[in-house]
């Protein structure tokens, strides 16, 4: 096995070691950091990490363009065109950083904007300031990490995560106990990232010392190109600001702080479950591009309803699976004062299961750019229609709403309007793809039935059918099965034909 296929296999294997290993370790510490905040100090962080990601916006996406750019300089060995890039893309990056800085300033002087009145957890100013810097600072070192990622070190990244967690969850816990509570979470995360940060820097100085970054270097007609590329990753990452992470702040602003760690408690599996459904189905990215460069849509096709089949029905299953254990598994994790109750829990499984299923689609529109900027404006109005929507509504309808317009927004725009864009690229018919979407309404039916035990039955009936329904899709694409996934592994050099 060569260097390249040793290299990825570690990035494969490291990734998803890391995934579990983040999730274990948030599991414990949850419970272990509500022992010493109160609810109110919790949702605080919780709404300043989002808003962490609202920050990253400043970038615009020219991070992101210079992953795939880099790699592509790298392998034609075009050292001098890479200097420039890589200049250009870490000056760009420091300039945007000033936008960054801007926006924590204000926020650190009026607070209450983003966490609302009901906020006064002590150093809340400096919890903010402290945790803007250290993504500041984060930000900056993107490029970087960018680049060895486009180096193939993508293990090395992924190692380097391995080392913030630790860190981080280290200085959390020694914080917490000597009785710094808010600000622990803020000083474990700014400690962690200058070493990280620091490390960064010495490994690509070590491995990667023929780039030079070089003011001088920048050139415009590159940051043209990053910038032209690289809005519409930030149109993505608006629409997913929009989709996943505001949550936490409507909650907070219409309703209470408090209401805002019970949703994070009570949504925390369906996350879980969605990082391994998209880890899972996110590796056939590459196998759509190469099928639609070499022109065999009947290929693409195939593999499209292969993946889009399992996708529906591996969430239906999962979602399913996650709503009946979810109560007794947060009155075992964190306490049943957490839970939001059935009705919340009902939504969020429906909500995934839209969500999950069809992330086919939009893995098949990305790989193959088609229609890339209606895509983008597509996911946009649905995450500002959830909003919009939930804010009209939250006040007097209570937290159902912000998951019913989740629902409701998710339907127009994804499950319906995504289905059409690729019922067109692949010559397919509309209802092909939307017809096994009504199946979901098995899951408010079961859930009117009162007696707990017959429901409960129900539910685990559907699971089994649904499950003899995912049998039957690989047996009638096992030709694909092999070609699609084993190639991960190089352990046959055939190409899919």
């Amino acid at each position: 096995m060569g260097k390249d296929s040793k290299n990825f296999l570690k990035g494969v294997a490291s990734g998803y070691a890391f995934m579990i290993t983040s999730m274990l370790v948030s599991l414990w510490l949850v419970p272990f950091t509500l022992k010493h905040l109160t609810r109110q100090e919790y949702a605080i962080f919780a709404i300043a990490s989002d808003l962490l990601s609202w920050l990253a916006l400043a970038g615009l996406g020219v991070s992101a363009v210079f992953n795939s750019r880099g790699a592509q300089l790298m392998g034609r060995g075009d050292t001098e065109e890479l200097n420039i890039v890589a200049s250009t893309t870490f000056f760009t990056q420091l300039v945007s950083s000033v936008i960054i800085i801007i926006a924590g300033i204000f926020v650190t002087l009026k607070p209450e904007l983003l966490f609302s009145k009901e906020a006064s957890a002590e150093h809340l100013q400096a919890v903010v300031a402290i945790l803007v810097t250290a993504f500041t600072i984060s930000f900056i070192f993107q490029p970087l990490n960018a680049m060895l990622v486009a180096n193939k070190q993508i293990h090395i990244d992924n190692y380097l995560k391995f080392g913030l967690l630790a860190i981080n969850t280290l200085l959390t816990i020694f914080f917490l106990t000597q009785g710094l509570k808010l600000l622990s979470l803020a000083l474990s995360n700014f400690i962690g990232t200058i070493i990280i940060s620091i490390i960064t820097w010495l490994r690509v100085k070590r491995t990667l010392g023929y780039i030079k970054i070089d003011p001088g270097l920048w050139r415009f007609d590159r940051f043209r190109f990053l910038l032209k590329n690289g809005i519409w990753f930030s149109i993505g990452g608006l629409a997913g600001i929009f989709i996943f992470r505001m949550d936490s702040f409507l909650i907070g602003q219409y309703i209470s702080l408090a209401n805002v760690t019970s949703f994070v408690i009570t949504i925390k599996l369906y996350q879980i479950a969605d990082k391994f459904h998209q880890q899972f189905f996110n590796t056939t990215r590459p196998y759509f591009a190469q099928v639609y460069g070499k022109g065999d849509m009947h290929l693409l096709s195939r593999m499209h309803n292969l993946s889009f089949n399992l996708s529906f029905t591996t969430a239906f299953i999962m979602g399913i699976a996650v709503m009946l254990v979810n109560k007794w598994f947060i009155g075992v994790w964190v306490g049943p004062d957490f839970y939001l109750g059935d009705t919340i829990n009902m939504l969020l499984c429906i909500n995934f299961i839209l969500q999950a299923s069809v992330l086919p689609n939009r893995i098949v529109l990305v790989t193959t750019l088609y229609k890339n900027e209606l895509h983008s404006i597509t996911r946009v109005l649905e995450g500002i229609t959830k909003v919009v929507l939930t804010v009209l509504l939250i006040s007097r309808f209570g937290l159902p709403v912000l998951v019913l317009a989740g629902i409701l927004s998710s339907v127009v725009f994804s499950n319906l309007w995504l289905n059409i864009l690729t019922s067109r690229l692949l010559k397919e018919p509309f209802l092909k793809k939307v017809l096994p979407l009504f199946l979901i309404i098995q899951v408010p039916l079961a859930g009117l039935v009162q007696d707990m035990t017959i429901k409960n039955l129900l539910y685990i009936l559907i699971m089994i059918v649904l499950l003899g329904i995912a049998t039957k899709i690989i047996f009638d694409y096992k030709d694909l099965i092999r070609p699609f996934y084993v190639q991960i592994f190089n352990r046959t050099n055939k190409k899919i034909s």
